[in-house]
């Protein structure tokens, strides 16, 4: 599947049986499932952890499966599906999962985790997220080997790197989920955009009011994020309520 560079609507899959990755790659395997690592990706920080056998953010992902509720959950960015395998497992009956991954290794790898892991309760989507449909040009840095090294808008200065831009789809996670839909989680690692990732969320904040794990946990992020979280979804009343990991976590008032 391709997504025409100046695109604004999201394609979507579900796992589709016999899906082989085309890229090369290696997979890895945790107590919670099985991953596709492209080749490209081997020495970055959550691949090495998932070829290690290991859990990337052990306890973030233990607090998600604690608190999954009985809605759906938003989850994003996927990367490589490494969350997809554990939160599937405790989805009650009817309850799925959303995510979105714009980079086109990342997206195949993540469908090819969704294969083999038969997780057929999860939709991704080829996107970015922000508070309004669009489109975005994301830099991507690359070794001499051609090898990717970083996504998003992490730049890097190393003598051996080049930067090359790729133009990609932005839509609000509320136009990602049908308006019937209820969120329980909300999980955003999203490359610091995730405030305009909160804004175009304010629907399923305001209706669903569900529980907001974001990556950051520095005072004046957990400032910014409870400013933006008041501001589009005010009756639910959202109060930090702690950190794991990197990330922090809120809670709607029982108000």
């Amino acid at each position: 599947m391709n997504v025409h560079p100046s695109s604004t609507v999201a394609e979507h899959i579900t796992i589709k049986t016999g899906k082989v990755a085309d890229m090369p790659h290696m997979l890895a395997t945790n107590r919670y499932g099985t991953y596709c690592i492209p080749n490209d990706f081997k020495k970055r920080e959550v691949p090495k952890l998932l070829r290690a056998g290991q859990v990337y953010e052990a306890d973030t992902l233990d607090f998600l499966r604690r608190h999954v509720g009985t809605g759906d959950i938003v989850t994003g960015g996927a990367f490589v599906g490494d969350f997809f395998p554990a939160l599937h497992e405790v989805l009650q009956s009817k309850a799925r999962i959303h995510s979105f991954e714009p980079f086109p290794t990342s997206f195949d790898a993540c469908a090819y985790t969704m294969a083999l892991n038969g997780l057929t309760r999860v939709t991704l989507h080829r996107c970015a997220v922000g508070k309004e449909a669009g489109s975005a040009a994301f830099a991507v840095a690359r070794g001499k080997s051609n090898a990717s090294l970083a996504a998003g808008m992490h730049i890097t200065g190393d003598a051996d790197t080049d930067l090359h831009t790729i133009t990609v789809p932005i839509m609000p996670i509320d136009d990602l989920l049908p308006k019937t839909r209820n969120v329980s989680l909300l999980h955003l690692d999203v490359e610091g955009f995730e405030a305009d990732a909160l804004r175009g969320s304010a629907r399923i904040l305001a209706k669903s009011k569900p529980i907001v794990v974001l990556e950051g946990a520095k005072p004046f992020q957990v400032r910014g994020y409870l400013n933006t979280l008041n501001e589009v979804a005010p009756a639910a009343g959202y109060m930090h309520v702690g950190r794991l990991d990197h990330n922090s976590v809120y809670r709607p008032s029982l108000a």
